[in-house]
């Protein structure tokens, strides 16, 4: 069963919220827009909601006199972009007072400014989802967790998540009348360990249908106690594939050096920059998506990695992973910083990354046959079940292979594509060096975890040769501070824009 609203004195707190307003100028403007209820967190006493498009803005209640729309570090205090001073209403949407919004000066009152239910079908699809339950008895069991939604995919005519500890699990809308959480080999289909027999909800978390697991043994059981909750992004892995592009495939108005960083990333999953995740590009290896330590996402060369440097920027250190802002990029053009509406960052799908020609089964010594299966691998020119497979480069009768169902094994050429080999890596992942599960050895007539064993792609793809053409004619230019959000009082608002021009100088230097 989904999470039901919480309740009040005075009825169900409302799923969604929409703040609307014909007129509104300056940050306060972001603010408008759709609120989804963060299930289960309550901020001084009362329910709480998060602006659908911008992660940053929340709706809350400041503990004393009003309810605000005010950023994540501001959450519960007396301090924001908008008010609403009703100490009665038990949620927002329930008040007659009208809006005030900061004008960096003081509170203009907000006449056009409405805040009302909205209907659950206007709802984005979650990014991520949580599945909780107590311990289910069946392999049902091992879909709980949190799950990911799988950007730019539909199955069925809507949304579908994967679960980041298992990425065999998938959570989609079966094409007739459940959700189902199942394996990749039955995605869409009425299969799976885990159902929900409501057709008519957009996403299975506004659900109040109860759920049913598979109990091992031909039948289904009902979960009463199963939940399926809305979880912050932030708790989400980062994804291994992003796309810097217009989504819709139209054109960019990005000319020079910027255009070409333009395209398809793979997280570097040994690297970490200024503590956040950073993404290499798949045609040109000196070309980073990478975050500058203080204000913003920059795609920069590796030169300037980490710096305040970049030809793209994202002005959003907010977000853990750029595929998560909202916020626009922008494009040097060789003397000035060029909005760009149409560019935008969103994960993918990681078939879409490029096969690596080379990887390596690295770690420590394995007894046996499996020890004989480390080393380096190449990319061969066939594919296997659906899947790159990989030569060894020193035995041409070891391979690394996916069996066509649930697992990559290192394996003998006579097993090839079966379920059968002396090392294993459950997981159906494009490619075995984008999985972040466990490795398997068979020793002494049993799997046995291997946690120290890794599979590194250890050569980037081969470069086009018209990238080796490109030659930068300016340095990248340094990122410009990013503007912070007007505070409630004047003498505040004085005090940030005389910090702005100080770091405005700094940067200029």
């Amino acid at each position: 069963q989904t999470a039901s609203p919480m309740s009040s004195s005075s009825g169900l707190v409302p799923k969604a919220l929409r703040l609307e307003a014909s007129e509104i100028e300056g940050n306060v403007a972001d603010c408008i827009g759709l609120y989804r209820l963060v299930d289960g967190k309550t901020v001084n006493g009362k329910p709480t909601w998060r602006n659908t498009r911008l992660l940053d803005k929340w709706l809350a209640w400041n503990g004393s006199t009003a309810w605000n729309v005010q950023s994540e570090s501001n959450l519960g205090k007396t301090k924001g972009w908008l008010q609403l001073l009703d100490k009665g209403c038990a949620y927002p949407s329930q008040s007659k007072v009208v809006w005030e919004a900061w004008d960096g000066g003081e509170w203009v009152k907000q006449a056009e400014l409405q805040c009302a239910v909205a209907s659950l079908e206007d709802l984005p699809a979650p990014a991520a989802l949580m599945i909780e339950s107590p311990k289910i008895d069946s392999e049902a069991n091992g879909c709980l967790g949190l799950y990911a939604l799988v950007q730019g995919r539909i199955v069925n005519g809507k949304p579908v998540w994967r679960h980041t500890g298992r990425p065999n699990r998938w959570l989609s809308f079966n094409g007739d009348n459940a959700w189902n959480a199942q394996s990749e080999a039955n995605l869409g289909k009425s299969r799976g360990w885990l159902q929900l027999l409501d057709k008519h909800c957009h996403t299975p978390d506004l659900s109040k249908q109860v759920w049913d697991a598979a109990d091992g043994k031909g039948g289904w059981m009902k979960v009463p106690e199963l939940k399926v909750k809305v979880t912050d992004p932030k708790e989400l892995p980062p994804p291994v594939a992003i796309r810097l592009d217009n989504p819709t495939g139209g054109p960019l108005s990005i000319s020079g050096t910027a255009a070409n960083f333009i395209g398809l990333y793979k997280l570097a999953l040994d690297k970490t920059i200024n503590d956040r995740p950073a993404y290499r590009h798949t045609q040109s290896a000196g070309r980073w998506i990478a975050f500058n330590g203080e204000n913003a996402w920059n795609a920069q060369s590796e030169a300037s990695l980490g710096q305040k440097r970049g030809w793209l920027q994202l002005l959003d250190s907010n977000v853990s992973t750029p595929d998560l802002s909202k916020t626009q990029w922008e494009a040097w053009d060789g003397s000035n910083w060029v909005r760009q509406d149409a560019c935008t960052c969103v994960s993918v799908d990681t078939a879409q990354l490029p096969p690596p020609p080379l990887i390596e089964l690295a770690g420590p010594p394995i007894a046996g046959n499996a020890g004989a299966c480390l080393g380096s691998y190449r990319l061969a020119d066939r594919d296997v079940n659906g899947r790159p497979a990989f030569q060894k480069t020193d035995r041409e009768d070891r391979w690394l292979a996916f069996n066509g169902d649930n697992a990559w094994n290192a394996q003998s050429a006579a097993s090839l594509g079966e379920k059968k080999g002396w090392i294993q890596l459950l997981d159906s992942v494009p490619t075995p060096d984008q999985s972040s599960i466990g490795w398997e050895a068979w020793i002494e007539s049993k799997w046995q975890a291997q946690p120290r064993l890794q599979c590194i792609a250890t050569h980037d793809p081969p470069l086009p040769c018209s990238e080796l053409l490109v030659v930068s004619t300016k340095p990248p230019p340094v990122a410009k501070v990013q503007e912070m959000p007007p505070l409630i009082k004047r003498s505040d608002s004085e005090l940030l824009e005389d910090a702005n021009k100080d770091a405005a100088k700094d940067a200029a230097k």
